[in-house]
This record gives C-alpha cells, structure tokens and sequence, in this order.
C-alpha cells in the first residue's frame, strides 16, 4: 500500500500514525505541495487531497475515515479495543474529534481570507464548537494513560492541529487532565514523529 500525505496536514497525520502502528507494509510518500498544475495525485481522482491511500489492490482512498478504517480492517482490528463497549466509546471520540478537525479547519480558512471576505458570524459560532468539543475531550481523556486507537488518534491530531492553527484557543486552559493526556500521547514514537512543524 501507498499512503500519500503532505507534513503538516491534521487529516494525513491520522492516516500516518494509523499506517504505523497497523503493523502493515505502508510506503508513506509525501507530495507537497499540492497547489501545482497537474499534479501527480490527480491520476488517482479529481480530488487531489491528503490523505490518499493506494491499497495492494489497485483501489484508491481518499477520506480520512475510509483509509484509517480501511488499516485497521487489514490490520485484523489493531487500531481498536477487543471489548465491543470499548469500540464503541473509540468510535465516539473518533466522532468528536472529527468534528473538532473539521471546525478548526474551518475556521482556518476563515481566518486566512482577506478583510471583508470572511465572516465573522462562522469564525464565532466554529470557535464556539471548538470549545465544546475540547470540554467533550476533557470530559472523555481527562484522567486516561496513552493509548493507540483510532479515536485517540483523531484526538491527538486534532488537538496538534489547535496548537498550530488556533494557539489562542488555549485549550489546555483548565482542562489539566486533557493536557496531561496529550502529553503521555506525545511519548509515542508515531504521534511525537508527526508533529506539525510550527
């Protein structure tokens, strides 16, 4: 399998710590930058977006849920807990810091458009599910030792996301346990590997 990836993409560096810790045979190939002329992943699709996984099998992927679900199921379920309840509590923070991902993305662009061209309305109502979802993760991770599974591994990545994009957003500020968790998380060789270069 190819995983196909730029550095500092939150979406990629789910699908890259996935790919690591699946324990299966994945060349991880970055293609910055994608903003060029008939660049290379377009012979995969219209999308030319990262993450894009390339399976033994000649199929392309390129949705972040679909590629890390996809590691996991040839990994025998090796990005998920044994215990179906635990699965289900994964797939929940999976769900939260999905939605956590997005909303920073969202106002990422917001904020990088020019004066007059953004709305204040959406960079106010994203900043406000943005800290609903960190309160969501505290209340979720608060108090947890490390671990590797698909929804930690959003978790993670969405919070390195914060630090670069939305530093202001102080998420650390009264939420300790999430921090502490956070910082366990870094420890592992395939999370502190990826961090965004900020």
């Amino acid at each position: 399998m190819k995983l196909f990836h730029t550095g500092n993409s939150p979406y990629a560096r789910r699908a890259r710590i996935a790919a690591r810790e699946s324990g299966l045979a994945v060349e991880i190939i970055d293609v910055a930058p994608l903003a060029v002329e008939n660049h290379a992943l377009l012979q995969h699709g219209p999308g030319v977006k990262v993450p894009g996984l390339e399976t033994d099998g000649g199929a392309y992927f390129c949705e972040t849920l679909i590629i890390t679900q996809h590691l996991n199921e040839q990994s025998g379920g090796r990005l998920m807990p044994g215990d179906a309840s635990e699965v289900e509590k994964a797939r929940e923070l999976e769900g939260v810091a999905s939605l956590l991902m997005d909303s920073l993305f969202l106002r990422s662009h917001e904020n990088r458009r020019e004066p007059g061209e953004n709305s204040p309305a959406v960079i106010e109502k994203e900043a406000a599910r943005a800290a609903r979802c960190y309160d969501a993760l505290d209340s979720c991770l608060g108090g947890q030792g490390p671990r590797i599974n698909l929804g930690t591994i959003a978790a993670v990545s969405a919070l390195g996301y914060a630090d670069w994009r939305h530093a202001d957003d102080n998420w650390r500020g009264g939420r300790d346990g999430l921090a502490a968790w956070f910082n366990g998380m870094m420890e592992i060789p395939s999370v502190a590997d990826t961090k965004p270069d900020f």
